[in-house]
């Protein structure tokens, strides 16, 4: 065993129980990997034509895929396997004839007749022919077609070439397009992984270490898989990261037992940024201030507080910084974060209706905090490019926690003016904050896409550089889960109204 994996020989081991690449060599079952692997097999074997594998990143689709075309090869299975998928059209065809062991022509037609006699002989001879895309989320809407077309590729009563699409989640969207009906009709089985369970992790790295020549002395404990699980969540690759730093760790430390304290420092070594500082989250860090910068502006807070303040606003019903009209019918939401002050109960009630395309918030501070000076003291009453007088008090409230109102006038007191669809009113002790908002969950699927949302959950620091991969996943939730929490939200992992104006219109770098 070289030098580098000199550690390994020390633990008694003789290969890398967690490598990095799929190690279709070291299977791992589940029941439910079992269960797709299987059905999987079935489509091919029967000649079903077109599936469909999709998962997130790490979920193990390229492991899965390999253990496919190992199990098929004794079963009479020719496959050709292609994950170069950043060559489309006639690349991508002319890769799939070369993966069969053919010659392409560079001609569409041509190729397609040459691939057609191969698989026709194949047929004859009693062999199933079998094409694996891997990352398919990444073929163009013009390679799928040509999917479209290999499909058509059939005898009377089967179907002469099987296709297996493997890829991120954003290929399930790819599909659902209207212009992409006629592949999608020819789907007839879609297979998606999930991660492991907590108890199915004990087992998995168990299993790993047994696989490797472990005599069975290294010992993951009860407490150390538990926070494997919950900062993995069952992902097979962030299991294989940390697992290997404890690696690193026990035979530094001449131990075979991971314990929680050594799982600790192998998930924040995990989380070093490229600066070599430990990213914010990571267990038992406190994290940087510039990744909790709500935290700072409570001063500056307390201005709006000196000024006095109660909501009213009106504006139309344009979204700043995009020039598109609101959704029609948009629901109105009030949320309170402090009851109201005696004195705006007693306001006169016969003030104007707040229009059904607002979300409205008001917002209490701590007596600590108003007695401190702050920047917008000595502003007028109404703030913001948005706003025009409201007279009538909105009805239904809620309480939330003193740190969203601090992120609150961070959010606001820097870009107020330059924000067209943001007004806040400074009246009666209260100081309130109203945006414009379309119905609940038209920032997810309108405005801002899923990679902008976790770029913000980056700079919250509930989320980590590296996690920023466009898939609005199960760790997206829990980051977001965390921001709300935090900031006293309800921590149901949706952005909901008021979660998605804080993330745009603060963490969010305008386009």
């Amino acid at each position: 065993m070289n030098t580098r994996n000199s550690h390994l020989a020390a633990l008694g081991l003789v290969r890398n129980p967690f490598p990095y690449t799929p190690d279709a060599g070291c299977y791992f079952s589940t029941p439910h990997l079992d269960e797709q692997l299987v059905e999987l097999e079935h489509c091919v074997l029967s000649r079903k034509g077109f599936s469909l594998l999709t998962a997130e990143v790490g979920m193990g689709k390229s492991t899965l895929v390999r253990r496919l075309m190992t199990d098929l090869a004794a079963k009479n299975v020719v496959s050709a396997l292609v994950f170069n998928t950043f060559l489309q059209g006639p690349e991508l065809l002319a890769a799939v004839l070369q993966d069969f062991g053919l010659e392409g022509t560079g001609a569409l037609s041509s190729d397609i007749s040459a691939l057609n006699t191969f698989l026709l002989a194949n047929h004859r001879e009693g062999k199933t022919c079998l094409l694996i895309i891997d990352d398919a989320q990444n073929l163009s809407a013009n390679s799928l077609e040509l999917i479209r077309l290999l499909c058509n590729l059939e005898t009377d009563q089967e179907k002469l070439l099987q296709i297996l699409l493997a890829g991120q989640p954003e290929l399930e969207e790819m599909l659902s397009q209207h212009s992409l009906r006629q592949l999608r009709s020819r789907l007839v089985k879609h297979s998606r992984l999930y991660g492991l369970t907590s108890t199915e992790i004990a087992d998995y790295v168990r299993f790993r270490f047994e696989s490797s020549g472990s005599d069975g002395s290294l010992v993951l404990q009860t407490d150390a898989c538990q926070l494997l699980w919950r900062e993995t969540q069952g992902v097979p690759r962030q299991i294989h990261l940390i697992m290997d730093r404890c690696l690193y760790g026990l035979a530094a430390r001449n131990g075979n037992v991971i314990d929680p304290n050594l799982m600790k420092e192998a998930i924040n070594d995990s989380r070093v940024d490229l600066a070599g500082a430990p990213t914010a989250g990571a267990v038992g860090v406190v994290p940087p201030a510039r990744t909790r910068r709500p935290w700072l502006y409570a001063a500056a807070f307390a201005g709006l507080v000196a000024t006095g303040a109660a909501l009213g606003s009106r504006f139309g019903g344009v979204d700043a910084g995009h020039g598109q009209p609101l959704a029609d019918g948009a629901a109105a939401q009030v949320v309170a974060l402090a009851p109201p002050s005696p004195a705006s109960a007693s306001a006169p009630a016969a003030q104007a209706a707040v229009p059904a395309t607002q979300t409205v918030a008001a917002l209490s501070v701590s007596p600590d905090l108003a007695s401190t000076p702050g920047a917008l003291e000595a502003a007028p009453s109404l703030f913001g490019a948005g706003c025009e007088p409201a007279t009538e008090q909105p009805a239904g409230r809620r309480v939330v926690s003193q740190p969203l109102a601090e992120l609150t006038h961070k959010l606001l007191g820097a870009r107020l003016a330059r924000l067209t669809d943001v007004c806040i009113d400074s009246r009666q002790g209260q100081v309130w904050l109203t945006w414009s908002t379309p119905q609940a969950g038209h920032v997810m699927k309108k405005r801002l896409t899923a990679a902008r949302f976790q770029i913000a959950l980056t700079e919250y620091g509930s989320l980590l550089p590296r996690e920023v991969d466009g898939i609005w996943g199960e760790r997206s939730r829990s980051a977001l889960q965390q921001f709300q929490n935090e900031l006293g939200l309800s921590p149901s992992g949706e952005v909901d109204p008021l979660s998605g104006l804080l993330l745009e219109k603060f963490y969010v770098q305008e386009q």
